[in-house]
């Protein structure tokens, strides 16, 4: 009899583990689908990849057409980064069905991948994204949003997914796209000096040309913009008066003159920034010696500029906490006297009341210098796309390829400059997803063994002591 109610129990327990253990596993099906389709997902591995940024749930709520995003890989490839990506492409997919998520397997469908990359090289763990007639595609590579870095001691993974996504988003879905043109042909600094800013302009959805005035005036349309970058001659009368005519019509201009630039030897130039009433001065700014917290590195050349915190492109870098700024060798800009009714000017940057111009030999007198300023002729029906505004600079390191991009906020500043010049909703600017590497590092052989000794040998044991003893216990129960 005893032994029948131990049968009877143990067949019970066997019943009943199997039916918690079929409990489980439906529930784990149904809260993974759950979690596909609803975007519960949680990120825990500190680069928080599926915790998206504000700006990319904005544009999920406009995105009202069919969007396709197709990632690049084997059938066999099984990978940690695959998952994170797919998670991350389905959560897109979760929180707007009218983007539908896929993959092409490019040993089984290279026809397919020819006909959405064409003459692009694609590798394994590719990102595509285009829209339903698949007339306006974007396509980043592995190396492209995810790798790692070392700046100094320090080792960084990045994941620049939904950066790219999110923009690329925003281009399929558009039909313009802005474009900001480097001005060619007078001695400028080249595009190819300014890689790092073309690459941020790129990523938040611009596209960055060059432009020749004489040859290609008529590519210019209303609201993009010109960077003139240190120009060492003039404008012909003829790219003078384009740009001008261009300009009335709601264009918008961003130039820089460092302090070595001749302006006498750019009258046309000089003529267009008189006539919106803007002027640079002379000579190359220096900061007080005893304003230690406005220049840095020990020289008072390298001015730490203080932001303006009511213009939308300075308050918003200090909102973001991105107000470090280091602007060397700058030269002044003058202070408009008398300003035109309906046209506002603002100096975004600015030293303290001790700074001086210094001209050769000769010393201008001390006072607040502005380093940078922007002017916004409003249209008179309030119609933005016919604003006009330029903004002024004045030093390459503001915009030109140097550990100044990488160490301050410098690149910032810029790019929100032209964000701001451009005034377009066809672009976006989603945070960055950066992790440091916290691999723990053994000092030298002996800790190593040590630690080896206490993992394999000491740690096992215990447990095994632990368990003989409990084990003898319970059997004298």
């Amino acid at each position: 009899m005893k032994n029948q109610r131990r049968f009877v129990y143990g067949r019970f327990a066997i019943f009943l583990t199997a039916a918690v253990f079929a409990i489980v596993a439906l529930l784990n099906l149904a809260v993974g689908r759950l979690e596909q389709t609803n975007a519960w997902a949680v990120d825990v591995n500190g680069l928080n990849a599926t915790d998206f940024d504000e700006a990319t749930l904005d544009v999920l709520k406009l995105v009202k057409d069919d969007v396709h995003i197709y990632t690049v890989y084997q059938a066999g490839t099984e990978n940690a980064l695959r998952v994170q990506v797919e998670s991350i492409l389905e959560k897109y997919h979760a929180l707007n069905r009218h983007i539908h998520v896929a993959n092409i397997d490019p040993v089984t469908e290279p026809a397919r991948i020819s006909q959405l990359a064409g003459e692009t090289e694609l590798a394994e763990g590719a990102v595509i994204v285009a829209n339903a007639d698949e007339s306006r595609i974007r396509i980043y590579n592995r190396d492209e949003y995810f790798g790692t870095t070392t700046y100094g001691n320090y080792h960084f993974t990045y994941l620049y997914l939904e950066r790219y996504v999110t923009s690329a988003l925003v281009y399929v879905t558009s039909s313009v796209t802005p474009h900001v043109f480097f001005l060619t042909g007078h001695g400028e600094i080249p595009p190819e000096a300014c890689t790092l800013l073309a690459q941020a302009l790129e990523t938040r959805n611009y596209e960055v040309l060059s432009l020749d005035l004489t040859a290609q005036a008529d590519q210019l349309g209303q609201n993009d913009a010109i960077i003139i970058a240190d120009p060492s001659r003039d404008l012909a009368d003829e790219e003078a008066a384009k740009l001008k005519s261009w300009l009335g019509t709601g264009g918008r201009l961003m130039v820089s003159l460092g302090y070595q630039i001749d302006t006498t030897g750019l009258p046309n130039l000089m003529k267009i920034l008189d006539y919106y009433q803007l002027a640079y001065g002379e000579g190359v700014v220096y900061e007080d010696e005893n304003e230690t917290s406005r220049y840095w590195n020990g020289s008072t050349l390298n001015l730490v500029p203080e932001l303006n915190s009511e213009h939308e492109i300075t308050a918003r870098l200090i909102e973001i906490g991105s107000a470090n700024l280091i602007v060397p060798q700058a030269r002044p800009i003058q202070p408009v006297q008398f300003p035109e009714a309906g046209t506002v000017y603002t100096k975004l940057l600015t030293t303290s009341s001790r700074a001086m111009a210094v001209t050769g030999s000769e010393k201008g007198n001390p006072g607040v210098q502005t380093l940078a300023l922007a002017m916004l002729d409003a249209d008179e029906n309030l119609e933005k796309e016919k604003d006009i505004r330029i903004i002024l600079m004045d030093s390459a390191y503001l915009l030109a390829d140097s550990n100044l991009l990488y160490y301050c906020y410098n690149l910032n500043f810029t790019v929100t400059a032209i964000d701001w010049l451009i005034n377009s909703s066809a672009t976006v600017d989603v945070s960055s997803k950066v992790m440091t590497n916290s691999t723990l590092t053994i000092p030298d052989s002996g800790t190593a063994v040590r630690i080896g000794v206490i993992t394999i040998a000491v740690i096992p044991l215990c447990i095994a002591i632990i368990g003989i003893i409990v084990w003898r216990r319970r059997r004298r129960l």
